[in-house]
């Protein structure tokens, strides 16, 4: 699906619940949701090495697909 990126975070750290650390890129973007009338802000959460944080831009245009589960499988730049 195309998607417009109005925000972007970068999480790194301790869990202190569990102890694991955790690092990842959180994108915000407008969509579609089940039950919300109108659009809803999402997040989604992207392995840093799936894409870097500097190289998203935020206003940027970008194919984001998901996986039969739910996971990311491409975040790619729409030209």
């Amino acid at each position: 699906m195309k998607i417009k990126v109005i925000g972007k975070a970068h999480m790194e750290g301790t869990s202190k619940r569990t102890g694991n650390n955790y690092n990842f890129n959180q994108i915000h973007y407008i969509g579609k949701s089940r039950g919300v009338e109108g659009d809803a802000a999402l997040t989604c959460n992207l392995a840093p090495a799936f894409v870097a944080f500097g190289d998203i831009i935020i206003g940027g245009t970008y194919n984001l697909e998901f996986d039969g589960r739910g996971y990311p499988v491409a975040f790619e730049p729409v030209r």
